[in-house]
């Protein structure tokens, strides 16, 4: 279940890129993005449960460590007795089901990134890279994003100012 370690910088919206800042101000909390926490539980309670079964019908100790990777390890070591018994097709489905989970969410909170060269706030020798996200975004989740990795960040009235000194110099966006 490596999208659970994976996603634990998914979790916050700031995971997702820099926002843009006003003067004096400061973020305040973290907002969660639900999907990938729902996603992330989903794991944990698929594993454990299956772990439970391994454990009352086997008769063998539960695993020291019972994170996810844990208990994705003690699994591994049970999977022939796993595949051998006759919950082991739901067994196949749940996981692929939630592996195809994974994925899709996988690629919606992973926008295309594109360089668009150097960044043009003075004295910023950063570059300046589009994230783009389908036009269906996710509630909650941010759209397409203009920002350097510097932490300039752009608003969407300002992308066509951006545009116009690179077009003019021969930079494609």
């Amino acid at each position: 279940m490596n999208f659970h370690h994976e996603s634990e910088h998914e979790l916050t919206s700031s995971a997702h890129g820099l926002r843009e800042r006003v003067s004096g101000s400061r973020p305040t909390g973290i907002t969660l993005d639900e999907s990938v926490l729902a996603l992330r539980s989903r794991i944990t309670e698929l594993l454990t449960s299956w772990a439970r079964l391994v454990i009352e019908e086997r008769g063998v100790a539960a695993p020291r460590n019972c994170s996810v990777p844990g208990l994705a390890e003690f699994l591994g070591r049970h999977l022939s007795w796993l595949t051998e018994h006759p919950a082991g097709p739901d067994f196949d489905r749940e996981v692929t089901a939630l592996l195809r989970s994974c994925h899709s969410l996988r690629e919606e909170t992973r926008p295309a990134r594109r360089e668009l060269g150097g960044c043009p706030e003075p004295g910023c020798s950063g570059t300046l890279y589009a994230a783009l996200r389908p036009t269906k975004s996710v509630p909650g989740r941010p759209g397409s994003r203009v920002m350097c990795d510097q932490g300039h960040a752009f608003a969407p009235h300002d992308w066509l100012m951006l545009a116009g000194p690179r077009q003019s110099a021969g930079i494609r966006p």
